[in-house]
């Protein structure tokens, strides 16, 4: 793993050398609109969607403690189209050692909400157990895509 961004609300590493097109993210503490880190860390991961070709994002929430209102509604305008956007095709969700950050991971990926700002396209938001397991996804839908885009 090459870690390529660090703060005190993420860790990004991209493991591409391990899993074609495919990040890792640890997303940590309190999001808030009011903390720059937060909202510097979504972006870092934005930019580097479209300047790696990503398309697979394995985010661990395990450190995560929870979020405001103001910064799902932000995550649901804002973050999730531009990851489309940007060619990202799947989050895979690990989820969080806190209570509270596992309720905002409920109301981060409510399926009604993200849809809301997508525009009838898609991203593949699956909740796994495991990082092996998440691993082994993130490679089949590497592959699927792969072989979806490939010329003929």
């Amino acid at each position: 793993m090459k870690k390529v961004f660090e703060n005190p609300h993420a860790e990004i590493y991209d493991i591409s050398h391990e899993i074609p097109h495919t990040i890792f993210a640890y997303w940590k503490g309190y999001l808030s609109m009011d903390s720059p880190e937060a909202i510097t860390a979504c972006q870092f991961s934005l930019d580097y969607f479209k300047e790696a070709d990503i398309w697979v994002m394995i985010s661990d929430h395990v450190y995560l403690e929870g979020a405001t209102l103001p910064f799902l509604d932000w995550l649901h305008a804002y973050y999730f189209p531009t990851c489309i956007a940007n060619g990202l095709k799947a989050e895979i969700i690990l989820e969080s050692s806190y209570d509270i950050g596992n309720i905002t991971l409920e109301l981060m990926y409510d399926k009604e909400d993200l849809q809301k700002h997508l525009k009838d396209k898609t991203l593949y938001t699956p909740k796994v157990k495991g990082l092996d397991n998440a691993k082994k996804l993130a490679r089949a839908i590497v592959t699927q895509h792969a072989q979806t885009t490939a010329p003929k």
